[in-house]
């Protein structure tokens, strides 16, 4: 029946298009965005419980859903309407962001504090490191590497590998979620996105400063460390605020919080993007500020998952349409070869730091898989190695996106079969489990 519904919705959304005005025409884009929400709403909602029933994590449904009803397949949802949609996008990762934020106890976080600094420092700094080289010694498969000089060179793979390194906390709070996931592997996995996040940005940000300068362009290197002053620090600044907003609510309102939540998300991206701020830092600060210095943190929590189905749904749904797969066609090669190193290297990376900061068992074993899943911050990177590097054409940006296609599609099946079988699926609605693998076990968010 669920099958049976999604051609019939297919056949609806066909022959509204077929009637529909032309693009740019009076009325035919607010029309058309309504329609395209409401299509890929019901869709993916069906298309996911399809998937949930075969094993496979729901939000792999929300990504089939799109690339299939997207420009690039069946043509379905038109480009301006996925454009409009682009907004769903910011709220997400705002609601993600907050989510992030108010899961990140100081207090539940600090037994896997040694986990998540090693993780960091040997698994997103040693994959960054395998895939520059990496890169590097496969030059000769990407043509824009052809008129670089040696340094040059060097200087667009360190990026190339910072930029695919980036993680998706969208992707690990959303499957997180999904399984009622309670533990140390999704904790540890949770705190080590979050964070690491905000490491490559650092890091690209500073590599993208100093190989633009082997281009001759100093003058851009020193505004690029101008923006990335003023986007941290402000966004830190307005995250502040935006905690101390929602704590107010919280505290002197009584009802409406779902409602309210959304706007403040609505804003923090909207606003936030326009004044140059990141969505993400500022959303997390927030939400770390109202769990760690505020009594509603918890219901921070119940007020998102209340309100934010649509939106989540809607929203990986359109990062499915946006997917390059006309990239995998330039770079597909490449692409695979560069996803299948940095995920191993995740995995085998995350097991030499599990052991050196004497993790549990089930970090060493299942923590990398979380590791692997991409979304919006690689995304965003690609589109900013392309602005800052022109010159290199199409091309390089097409092997990140590429990558990142290739990862949206498997590594949230990977992370999933941890969670499985770490034991954490579930966890979440069931007591605390005494022992895992020999080492103490987190009991809500404690321990181990």
């Amino acid at each position: 029946m669920r099958i049976f519904l999604l051609i019939v919705f297919a056949g609806l959304m066909h022959a509204t298009r077929s009637f529909a005005p032309q693009a740019g025409e009076d009325g035919a884009g607010a029309a058309g965005t309504a329609v395209a929400f409401g299509y890929l709403l019901l869709s993916a909602l069906f298309a996911g419980s399809i998937f949930k029933s075969f094993g496979l994590p729901r939000l792999t449904g929300y990504l089939v859903t799109g690339i299939l009803a997207g420009p690039q397949v069946m043509g379905l949802v038109s480009l301006p309407a996925l454009d409009n949609l682009e907004i769903f996008n910011g709220m997400a990762i705002a609601l993600i962001a907050l989510t992030a934020g108010a899961e990140l106890g100081v207090r539940e976080m600090k037994p896997l504090l040694r986990s998540i600094f090693w993780i960091i420092v040997v698994a997103i700094l040693g994959v960054m490191a395998i895939l520059s080289a990496t890169i590097y010694l496969c030059r000769d498969l990407l043509p824009f590497f052809n008129d670089l000089t040696l340094i040059q060179a060097v200087g667009v793979a360190t990026v190339l590998g910072v930029t695919m390194t980036a993680q998706s906390p969208a992707v690990v709070i959303a499957l997180r979620s999904e399984m009622q996931a309670e533990g140390p592997v999704s904790r540890t996995v949770l705190g080590v996105v979050v964070l690491s996040d905000l490491v490559v940005i650092l890091i690209f940000a500073v590599v993208s400063s100093l190989t633009t300068t082997l281009f001759g362009n100093s003058a851009d290197a020193l505004e690029t460390a101008g923006r990335l002053a003023w986007e941290i620090l402000g966004s830190v600044g307005a995250g502040v605020l935006a905690g101390l907003l929602l704590a107010g609510f919280f505290k002197h309102v009584k009802g409406g919080a779902a409602l309210f939540v959304l706007a403040v998300a609505f804003v923090m991206a909207e606003v936030g993007q326009r004044v140059d701020f990141d969505p993400l830092i500022i959303a997390c600060a927030a939400g770390a500020l109202v769990r760690n210095f505020t009594a509603y943190g918890h219901q921070l929590l119940e007020e998102i998952e209340g309100s934010s189905l649509a939106v989540y749904v809607v929203f990986f749904a359109v990062t499915g349409a946006s997917i390059h797969i006309d990239a995998l066609q330039l770079v597909g090669i490449p692409a695979a070869i560069f996803v299948l190193v940095r995920g191993t290297g995740f995995y085998g990376l995350n097991w030499v730091a599990g052991t050196i900061a004497r993790a549990p068992m089930a970090i060493r074993k299942y923590a990398g898989f979380g590791l692997m899943p991409q979304a919006g911050l690689a995304l965003a990177l690609a589109l900013l190695f392309s602005r800052t590097f022109p010159d290199l054409g199409a091309t390089a940006s097409a092997l990140v996106l590429g990558g990142v296609a290739i990862n949206e599609m498997v590594a949230p099946i990977l992370y999933r079969f941890a969670l499985v079988k770490s034991g954490e699926a579930g966890a979440a609605n069931a007591a605390p489990s005494p022992e895992l693998e020999g080492e103490p076990a987190l009991a809500t968010g404690s321990g181990g």
